[in-house]
């Protein structure tokens, strides 16, 4: 069965799903206190003008509370992050083992991709780049377009099969038009 983009479509949108939790986490000192302000302002924003009070009061006490916790911030999501990433890179593995084990066979480097990808992804701040999905997608493009040369080379071997097959039918017609040539020059010279 060729591989299509299509067919890889799912694989590679759980991998970017992965690749965007995995980067919330590693920019979580960032995300962790805007979250936090964002819900506490949308919790307090409903009540008259204390609310806008309170709401300004929320993004004001998250911004002190993620500058004096950044590096606990920082250390619980690159934990988080790293955390996220393996799970990642085992599901994504497993899936592409029981749906496509095809995939690592396209191409000899795939294996050797594979790993130094997942290292660079779980380096603290370098898990910002979207390994797994850059991965899987290098891996998807050396399996399609495998599977495409592969495809070409068996269409044209359909079609040298199908002219020499045509071409062994045209000499049997030809020597069995002879044949009858032949026959007739007999059955004319004996009478």
């Amino acid at each position: 069965m060729m591989m299509t983009w299509g067919r890889a479509l799912p694989v590679l949108v759980v991998a970017v799903v992965f690749d965007l939790v995995r980067m919330f986490f590693e920019m979580f000192w960032v995300f962790g206190p805007a979250l936090a302000a964002a819900y506490c302002g949308a919790q307090v924003a409903d009540v008259a003008v204390v609310g806008k009070l309170l709401a300004a009061g929320c993004v004001a006490g998250a911004g002190a509370v993620g500058y004096f916790t950044a590096p606990a911030l920082t250390t619980f999501g690159i934990i988080m992050a790293m955390t996220v990433g393996l799970f990642g890179w085992a599901t994504v593995t497993l899936v592409l083992a029981v749906t496509n084990p095809r995939i690592w066979k396209s191409n000899v480097w795939s294996w050797i991709w594979s790993i130094s990808a997942l290292g660079v992804a779980e380096m603290p701040l370098l898990g910002t780049i979207p390994m797994l999905t850059i991965a899987h997608l290098r891996l998807y493009a050396g399996q399609i377009k495998g599977d495409r040369a592969a495809l070409k080379r068996y269409r044209q071997e359909q079609e040298q099969v199908a002219r020499a097959a045509a071409t062994a039918r045209s000499m049997r017609e030809q020597a069995q038009l002879m044949q009858n040539q032949a026959d007739q020059l007999v059955a004319t010279d004996v009478y």
